[in-house]
């Protein structure tokens, strides 16, 4: 979980706690990503440099880790999302777009995929529905921003950009450095296309079958990360 600038600043005890369950969280993430369901907590320790038993003091189970994992990956998004939009008139987004800049730096930046092969399904809990909330608000400020600079059409939704996530940043088998190249790859691909449907949105020239449609709904984002959750899929 990405920390809060705007706190005082930790105790010695206090740091070295924070850092080591943040390194245990990207731990955790590699390794369920490189082993997927098998994993163990001694993997996610040993990955970490830390104690079997600093991992179960902080997550008791498996399960916990994967409901932080959850969180963590939540928050995360949110803070580069409000971060983009509230730097929209600087230089660096300026020139991209608050949207574009958002995806990359989710790409760049975040310590691993929004979904991991945990085997492990937890229940939707007070805590990630908050999360989840705190996310949705955060990303209709930043499709705002550029909705009303015609960077993207106005049917892009939040939900979009959760499921856009999902598919420009899934696991891969590569070291970083490599994966994060695929993805940016494919987020060039991706961005072409949205800014010819923001380009083509006002004119009367466009057909209606090439009009992005309106994009899926936030609730709808949610039945589908619950159903994920669950372990069931769409037509189940």
């Amino acid at each position: 979980m990405p920390p809060d600038p705007t706190s005082p600043p930790l105790a010695g005890r206090k740091r070295e706690a924070l850092a080591n369950d943040r390194n245990v969280l990207v731990a955790a993430r590699e390794v369920f990503s490189l082993h997927g369901p098998e994993a163990t907590i001694a993997q996610v320790a040993e990955r970490a440099g830390v104690g079997v038993g600093t991992v179960y003091r902080r997550y008791s189970t498996k399960n916990a880790l994967v409901r932080a994992l959850h969180v963590a990956a939540i928050d995360e998004l949110a803070q580069i999302a409000r971060e983009c939009a509230q730097e929209s008139g600087t230089a660096e987004v300026a020139a991209t777009g608050a949207v574009e800049t958002f995806l990359r730096r989710h790409i760049l930046e975040s310590f691993g995929p929004l979904i991991i092969s945990s085997g492990e399904h937890p229940p939707a809990t007070p805590e990630v529905d908050t999360a989840s909330a705190a996310l949705h608000g955060a990303l209709e400020e930043l499709l705002a921003v550029d909705r009303e600079a015609g960077l993207v059409p106005a049917t892009l939704t939040p939900a979009d950009l959760m499921l856009l996530i999902t598919h420009l940043r899934p696991p891969l088998p590569l070291p970083r450095e490599q994966a994060d190249a695929l993805h940016l790859r494919y987020l060039g691909v991706t961005l072409a296309g949205l800014a010819q449907a923001a380009a083509s949105a006002g004119s009367p020239a466009t057909a209606a079958s090439e009009a992005l449609p309106p994009g899926p709904s936030w609730e709808d984002w949610l039945a589908m990360w619950s159903a994920r959750d669950t372990g069931t899929t769409a037509g189940d």
